[in-house]
Formats: structure tokens, sequence, C-alpha cells
């Protein structure tokens, strides 16, 4: 369980102080699957880097477990919006590139990298370098890179934002799946409600900066999720409720 008690982050810059986050608390289960939709630079982004060790908060905590988090941590896994293959390895490299870190026996690792290449139809291009593959291919690479390192939590931060819209409906798609299959806990950052209420159990709305929750929703569609289910009428419904919501 990722838990996030009273957490404040104030930047100090040239004599001037910006507050990211004020008093942020929420509470994240097992596997489950969870939607941060906010409006851009209101402190999202600052949040998964606390909750990924990469930053320290003002005040507050955020606790895995039970455990303070203090600093980076091979129970998390963070996925940004840029890209972040290695350019010099394949995928099958990039994938095996943590077991290969953690000196995992060749055979254990050989099963993790063919489980993660099948997990995210990349099989065909194993032997691919980045350049090669298109931008969701990339982004499929680096998801299955990091779900390798077998975290407890995965961190991703608006991780299809850069895509054109078929290419991150696809993905959207691509990631429901791959939670139905290994229901790894997700906190997912994002600024679009359609693709928040698509992918999540729960959606937390954000305010501007300072970042607080406005309120907090459970997806009411039922799993497997499909995007038909964007064209039905309880959807429309659904996203203009938040999305009525972000704008108050």
């Amino acid at each position: 369980m990722l838990e996030v008690k009273n957490l404040s982050k104030t930047y100090e810059a040239n004599g001037r102080r910006t507050e990211a986050i004020d008093s942020l608390s929420l509470m994240v289960q097992d596997k489950q699957f969870v939607a941060l939709v906010g409006p851009s630079g209101c402190g999202k982004t600052t949040f998964l880097k606390i909750a990924a060790g990469l930053l320290e908060p003002t005040s507050g905590e955020v606790l895995l477990d039970n455990k303070k988090i203090i600093g980076p941590g091979q129970d998390r896994g963070m996925i940004f919006q840029n890209f972040t293959l290695f350019p010099w390895l394949t995928v099958r490299e990039n994938i095996g590139f943590g077991a290969t870190l953690g000196k995992v026996a060749q055979e254990e690792k050989n099963k993790i990298v063919e489980h993660y290449l099948h997990n995210t139809g990349l099989k065909e291009f194993a032997d691919f370098y980045p350049k090669d593959l298109s931008g969701g291919m990339q982004q499929r690479a680096a998801i299955g890179r990091t779900l390798a390192n077998n975290p407890k939590v995965l961190l991703m931060d608006e991780p299809f934002g850069s895509l054109d819209a078929q290419t991150r409906s696809q993905m959207q798609e691509f990631l429901t799946k791959l939670w139905e299959s290994d229901h790894k806990t997700i906190v997912f950052v994002t600024h679009d409600v359609n693709e928040a209420i698509f992918l999540a159990d729960k959606v937390y709305v954000l305010s501007k900066r300072p970042m607080k929750i406005k309120k907090i929703y459970d997806v009411p569609f039922s799993r497997p999720r499909a995007h038909e289910i964007k064209h039905a009428p309880e959807f429309f419904e659904f996203v203009s409720k938040i999305a009525k919501d972000l704008e108050d």
C-alpha cells in the first residue's frame, strides 16, 4: 500500500517561494490503478518525483508498505513522458537491463525478457534498436523494461502525452490489458479526463497549484475495458462531471 500523509512541497529560488503541493493525503491500495487528473503545472510531476524518491518533500511523508520513502528503490518504477530507452541496446537488452544489473541467473533473465516481449507485443522487434521503433513501440519497451524489474508500484507521468491521438488510444488499450494481466499497483498522472476514466479504478481530481485534492471518484465501469466504452452516453456523462470539477 502507498500512503501519502500531509505532503507539502515548496520551491525557493531567487528569494521567491513557490508552493507546489499543500497538505496532500491519499492512499493507494495494492493492485489498484489510480489516476491523478489536474491542470498542467499543478504539481503532479512533483508528487510523482517525491513518491519515486527523486525529490525530498518540504513536510509530510510518503510510505510504501509502512516504510518511509527516502530515496529511489527497486520497489518503485517510473515511466516518463519522454522515452527513456538506452539507444545503444536492443529492445531485448533494454528489457533485460535490470536483470543483468541485478545479476539474475541467465535462465531466469531469459524467462523475464520473453514474458515482457510477449506482453508488450514486441517479440518481432526484440533485436531492433530504439531508433528503429515508432514512439508507441518505444514507450511499450520502456514499460516492459520497468515491469521486468518487478516493482511494487508503477509511477507513470503522462507517458502517452507526446504520442499522436491514434497511437495514444492504442497505448491506453495496451496498458489496461497489461494491468488486467499483471495487476501492478499503478499511479498514473494525466490532464486528460478521458484517459483517466478509461484506465483507472479511482480518479483523484486535483486543484491548480498548490496541488490539493478537490474530489475523488470511483470509476463505475467494469473490466475488461475496450475503447467502445468511450462512445457510451454514461461515459460522456462521467467525463463531463469530472471536467466541470476541474474548471470550478
